[in-house]
């Protein structure tokens, strides 16, 4: 018996302390939201939003109005916002898409607001506190269709303090004046600021039309299957890269002024004759048409289905002229290293057994497999120069393209400096690389393929690895050690 009662006060004892510490932690947890939502005078959730009015009148000299004072009406702003499915639309004073996070940041910023202390509970007070005729009047609308206005008025006279009061009761509070500052939006403040809406990832093709002097002239862009083409003025393989980069500098240019009622004056001085560049660009949906104009030193953006004009930076100008040469492929090459089995330099060549690389004269003392059918100190070494150039042809850029009628193709010598043959899968045909040092930077070179009439321009050290050792420097006439005793010669001095 004794034992059964000492057994039933320790489960009595650890029930007590169970629900000792369950009443705990849940005082801590009263007391911790209790701490959180100590001063905050808006029980709304900013997810609960869906409309907002402002009024504003963006004075931010605070205390120095006389108390009670009408706010300056030629100040004054008023803004309204709607909230449309997940995102938010300026409704008045014009009807336009809002910059999405900073409307996040002033619906935070209010229903997070915390007062420092109450100085009144009488309305007919609100007058000498400049809440009869608030610095900020917000209205806030909630998904219950109920509607709170929050409102600020004067600095208080001592501190970094403001006063605020709800339209949920008389009660006025002092409260930190960041508010104040957090809440002057202008129209231009709430506004998205981008002068194309949309992605650039759903734009298919390109036109891109451009006044150099008195012609016009025409860029056009196709993209199929992934791949962009440029189709004028000459068809040529795009780089979807730069071109991705492009699309998306131009969806990226934003207004730094907006003519919502543009003027006759204004709209006159867009025309033909101030034309900088107009790009036309398709997707699934409606197309876009965005029109640049240049007066005198100010760029002004026109977007087709938009009566509104913006001025946009300087920069403006940079992103949207490009060329064919700006955006057209500048991979040398579309072989893989893998598929290349034979190359000659200059007259000499070499050839893959399996995956090394040997002279031509000794790889037929290999098997298939790379077995050497000799003896063992009579191996050739191999020719992992070959190896490393096959490479760096195979990503080989150009710094600049140019067509077989250029200048730079008809004054190039009739015999390149090297000739580099590169010898594919039977059913592919050879490539042939001649190759220029340029005359005005011996750092660069000019290519010529056999199967393209274009002229590349690269970095010198494209062409690195034509020779066992490391290429000299320009105007240095050492060399390293060569394996087989003597240093080679730099191929392109």
């Amino acid at each position: 018996m004794q034992k059964w009662k000492q057994v039933a006060g320790l489960t009595t004892l650890l029930v007590g302390l169970g629900a000792l510490a369950t009443w705990d932690e849940w005082k801590t947890k009263n007391e911790e939201k209790e701490k959180e939502t100590k001063g905050v005078l808006l029980s709304i959730t900013p997810d609960s939003v869906t409309g907002l009015r402002l009024k504003t009148t963006n004075d931010d000299s605070g205390g120095e109005k006389t108390p009670g004072a009408a706010p300056d009406l030629s100040k004054l702003t008023e803004i309204t916002l709607r909230l449309n499915g997940s995102s938010w639309d300026i409704i008045s004073p014009v009807t336009t898409t809002a910059d999405q996070q900073v409307v996040a940041d002033l619906i935070k910023n209010v229903t997070d607001y915390k007062t420092e202390s109450e100085v009144s509970k009488s309305k007919e007070q609100w007058p000498q506190f400049g809440l009869a005729n608030p610095r900020r009047e917000i209205e806030i609308e909630t998904k219950d269709n109920k509607k709170v206005k929050f409102f600020v008025g004067l600095n208080t006279p001592v501190g970094f303090s403001v006063y605020t009061a709800t339209s949920n009761a008389d009660t006025v509070y002092t409260g930190s004046q960041y508010i104040a500052t957090s809440t002057a939006k202008t129209l231009f403040d709430l506004r998205d600021k981008k002068v194309l809406s949309g992605s650039p990832s759903d734009i298919t093709a390109v036109k891109l039309t451009t006044k150099s002097g008195a012609k016009l002239e025409s860029l056009n862009l196709v993209q199929n299957d992934g791949k962009w083409t440029i189709q004028g003025p000459s068809t040529t393989p795009g780089d979807n890269v730069s071109i991705k980069n492009y699309l998306e500098d131009v969806f990226g240019i934003k207004a730094e002024e907006f003519f919502d009622h543009p003027s006759k004056e204004l709209l006159s001085s867009l025309s033909d004759k101030n034309l900088l560049a107009k790009l036309e660009l398709s997707k699934k949906d409606t197309p876009i048409s965005l029109t640049v104009s240049q007066v005198k030193d100010a760029f002004y953006a026109q977007v087709s289905g938009i009566t509104a004009v913006f001025k946009v930076p300087t920069d403006a100008r940079s992103k949207i002229l490009k060329t064919a040469k700006d955006l057209r492929d500048k991979k040398i090459f579309s072989f893989g290293s893998s598929d290349v089995t034979k190359v000659t330099i200059d007259g000499e060549s070499f050839a893959k057994v399996a995956t090394d690389w040997y002279r031509a004269e000794d790889a037929g003392n290999f098997s298939p497999d790379g077995k050497f059918s000799g003896k063992a100190e009579e191996k050739p070494a191999t020719a992992n120069h070959i190896r490393g150039l096959v490479v760096d042809l195979e990503y080989a850029r150009a710094e600049d393209v140019f067509d077989s009628s250029s200048a730079v193709a008809k004054n190039l010598p009739k015999a390149p400096k090297h000739r580099v043959i590169l010898g594919l899968s039977p059913k592919e045909k050879d490539i042939t690389i001649d190759v220029w040092t340029a005359q005005d930077n011996p750092e660069m070179i000019y290519i010529r393929r056999s199967d393209a009439p274009q002229i590349y321009k690269s970095k010198r050290s494209t062409i690195a690895s034509l020779s066992p050792n490391k290429m000299t420097p320009v105007g240095d006439e050492a060399s390293g050690g060569n394996p087989a005793g003597g240093a080679p010669p730099d191929l392109m001095k």
